[in-house]
């Protein structure tokens, strides 16, 4: 991969003094080394020497869009430049022309300046504030301006004036562009410094300040957006910072080594924390840029008493992640020995060697642990995944966090969560409610729930189990029924009976085995009488409190009668007829126990 530096300040003598320089380097990185190599620019006139000045690539990277700087501590600049990729080529911008230092540009470009804002935004450069001004005035601008690649127009923006005052001018800022807005982070200018962000709406010409702060005081920092998933991410390093405070004046600031970063989605700001000790001295105005293929920063340069030509990185991985993402998991759970199909949504997938990770707990890992299992995804497309989950009964009903990797890659940055249930059993399932009662109207719906049960007999709280449902006439005639999940353990079984008859009911489950079980008490019985209102179908109609009451009369009855034929006490047992009654008795129970407890 390689990069481009222009200009800045040449660390050597010339007339005994430190000169900015238009000089061009080439960098490019490999995996050991990184070779430097200066280039030679063609072109029939060459920009002057610079340093703060504007270098942003265009979106096809095959030019370079440079504007203004110092060419010295009392010459600053506004002249526009591009500068070709592929042949290092200098051409002005449409119209452009020299002028005398510190003059008015001829194609209507901001005043001279360095220290400018300037990002890259819907093919258009836009330029926020500074520090210069025409001849020798010494001015922080707090004027905006952008520069359309294809027409090479530059156009000034005019503030709406509301009743909140503009902000003050500034330099030594960065400015980022998102959802039709610009942003504008730290700076100074020569009453006070800055550490919040202001936005410019580019729709309605209206500035605002909502109060995003970052610590402290910074500014002359390096700053960089970077693509990420699901939300960009925007990085400062170093630059000058302090503690202040509003309504202080303007103070001198400590060089800094610190980095942070903004999150774009949510607009909070986070520090870095490197994990080697080893960094860069403190320092302002280094150059920054981004490697892809490694997800990491480059510094370059900077000066802290004295400028600096070194090159450090730091890796960003772990924040930016890789360029696939997980964004959704259907369905969010499953049973705990596993086996249940998911898909998988989220960005950038590829068919190569994909890995689902479950992660026991609610915390994301960076690395697979003794935590983490580990399953093989399947491609459908480039924001689709299908897998089975794997068994994860080592470490019980627990949450999960789902991440993945492509090709070998990092795990996701995004997650979503998984929940394990214990396994639903058919023998601790039953079905209840009017539609497996005696005595129901014909030509009416009605129902019963399943309720399934897990292996401690507790009520399950989620649905997608595989239950079935099979209603017969005692003529073996099917009866069509409706059976819907309500996603809480529940499953409403509906249907209609035309005709006076005795039905049956079969209610299944899938087990995590692949066998069909019958569920506790199944099958059910049901019967349809005609006269009966179509009321009782209700299922909170008059006809559930009735069938309650009697089944409890029912239940009293017979457990009375059972205990008494089972009471061995002032029994003969040496009688056989007796000890017989006795055993027929505790059979009765045993028997009937699902039947009479349902």
């Amino acid at each position: 991969m390689g990069y481009l530096m222009l200009g800045g300040i040449e660390d050597g003598v010339k007339d005994h003094k430190i000169m900015p320089t238009n000089d061009i380097y080439s960098m490019k990185l490999y995996p050991k080394e990184t070779r430097w190599e200066k280039e030679t620019s063609n072109g029939e006139e060459k920009p002057p020497a610079r340093a703060q000045h504007i270098a942003i690539a265009t979106p096809r990277n095959d030019r370079l869009f440079v504007f203004g700087g110092h060419a010295s501590p009392t010459v600053r600049l506004n002249d526009t430049w591009w500068l070709k990729v592929s042949d290092l080529t200098w051409t002005r911008a449409l119209g452009d022309k020299a002028c005398q230092n510190n003059e008015e540009s001829p194609i209507n470009a901001p005043g001279p300046r360095a220290n400018a804002g300037c990002t890259l935004y819907n093919g258009k450069f836009y330029v926020y504030g500074g520090h210069g001004g025409l001849n020798y005035a010494r001015v922080s601008f707090s004027d905006i301006f952008s520069f359309d690649i294809e027409t090479e127009v530059w156009t000034k923006y005019e503030p709406v004036v509301s009743q909140a005052p503009l902000p003050p001018g500034r330099g030594g800022h960065s400015l980022f562009a998102y959802d039709d807005k610009l942003y504008s982070y730290g700076g100074w200018n020569s009453e006070t410094q800055f550490n919040n962000i202001i936005i410019f709406d580019l729709n309605t010409n209206e500035w605002s300040d909502p109060d995003i702060y970052n610590d402290v005081s910074r500014w002359n920092h390096s700053a960089i957006m970077v693509e990420a998933i699901p939300s960009f991410k925007y990085f400062i390093f170093g630059g000058e910072s302090t503690n202040f405070n509003e309504g202080q004046t303007r103070t001198f600031g400590q060089y800094v080594n610190t980095a942070c970063f903004l999150d774009i989605a949510s607009m909070r700001w986070s520090p870095i924390m490197p994990e080697s000790a080893e960094c860069p001295s403190p320092r302002e105005y280094a150059a920054i840029s981004y490697d892809t293929n490694s997800s990491r920063l480059l510094i370059c340069g900077g000066w802290n008493n004295g400028w600096l030509a070194d090159l450090w990185t730091l890796n960003v991985s772990k924040i930016v992640g890789p360029s696939y993402a997980i964004t959704e998991i259907n369905p969010p759970l499953g049973q705990l020995s596993g086996g249940v199909p998911i898909t998988i949504k989220g960005c950038g997938f590829k068919d190569q060697n994909i890995k689902i990770f479950f992660t026991c707990g609610k915390t994301p890992t960076d690395v697979a642990g003794k935590f983490t299992l580990e399953t093989p995804g399947v491609f459908v497309s480039e924001t689709e995944i299908t897998a089975v989950t794997p068994n994860y009964e080592s470490f019980g009903p627990k949450d999960a966090v789902v991440q993945l990797s492509v090709s070998g890659g990092d795990l996701t940055t995004t997650w979503v969560p998984f929940s394990y249930f214990m396994n639903t059993r058919a023998l601790k399932s039953l079905a209840f409610g009017l539609g497996v009662l005696k005595e129901q109207a014909v030509g009416e719906p009605i129902e019963f729930v399943i309720q399934a049960r897990n292996d401690n007999g507790e009520n399950r709280k989620s649905g997608r189990d595989g239950f079935f449902v099979s209603i017969k006439t005692t003529d073996k005639k099917e009866i069509p029924c409706e059976v819907t999940d309500m996603e809480n353990g529940q499953y409403f079984v509906k249907y209609v009976v035309e005709q006076e008859c005795d039905v049956i009911i079969d209610v299944t489950f899938l087990d995590d085995k692949g066998k069909i079980v019958p569920v506790r008490g199944s099958p059910y019985s049901a019967t349809f009488v005609a006269g009966i209102k179509p009321e009782m179908n209700n299922m909170f109609g008059p006809c559930l409190p009735k069938c309650t009451s009697k089944s409890i009369d029912q239940v009293s009855s017979w457990m009375k009668e059972t205990s008494n034929a089972a009471n061995i006490k002032e029994k003969n047992l040496e009688d056989i007829k007796v000890l017989i009654s006795v055993v027929d008795a505790v059979k009765q129970v045993n028997d009937q126990n699902d039947s009479m407890m349902l």
